[in-house]
């Protein structure tokens, strides 16, 4: 189920995936041509690594989770 619309600068975590590749960055929320939000994802390990995914899919709380800032302010 999705929670709260990502807002950029959040970090995200995958889901069941080893720690090398599992956090994210999203640094650009777009709408593509066919009206379906997108969501940047930059590697927080290689910033090389990055991934375009669907807004309700960074959301989905079974694949990502939202990581909590150091100072108490994410999500």
């Amino acid at each position: 189920m999705a929670s709260k619309q990502p807002q950029v600068g959040q970090h995200f975590r995958n889901i069941g995936v080893p720690f090398r590749n599992a956090a994210w960055v999203l640094t650009e929320i777009f709408t593509s041509r066919d009206g379906i939000e997108h969501g940047r994802l930059i590697s927080t390990y290689d910033t090389t690594e990055r991934k375009t995914l669907a807004v309700s899919v960074i959301a989905d709380r079974s694949r990502f989770l939202l990581e909590q800032a150091s100072d108490g302010n994410a999500g």
